[in-house]
């Protein structure tokens, strides 16, 4: 069995990044929903749906759900939204 120690006093890794390109609105765009698997998270990606949809003519809705809350979501899973979708929406439950 391997421990791994965490010190919080060192400084984190920073890591150059870009946001995400922003679409002007929904119509015609595949939607994904992202849930953490924790409680009422689903339901919160259910009404961000029903609301996106009365107001945008979406194309279609991919969701997922994590296996976890504390994990990260796979690289398959990730991989699967950008390659599916134009936009993603994510929820924390509770």
């Amino acid at each position: 069995m391997t421990i791994k120690i965490l010190d919080p006093t060192i400084a984190p890794d920073h890591t150059e990044s870009t946001l995400a390109k922003r679409v002007g609105d929904l119509d015609g765009k595949v939607l994904g929903l992202l849930s953490n698997s924790k409680v009422n998270g689903d339901r919160l990606l259910d009404l961000m749906r029903e609301r996106l949809a009365a107001r945008y003519q979406i194309k279609r809705v991919v969701t997922m759900t994590k296996s976890s809350a504390s994990r990260v979501a796979d690289e398959a899973m990730l991989d699967a939204l950008a390659r599916e979708c134009d936009v993603v929406v994510t929820a924390i439950g509770d």
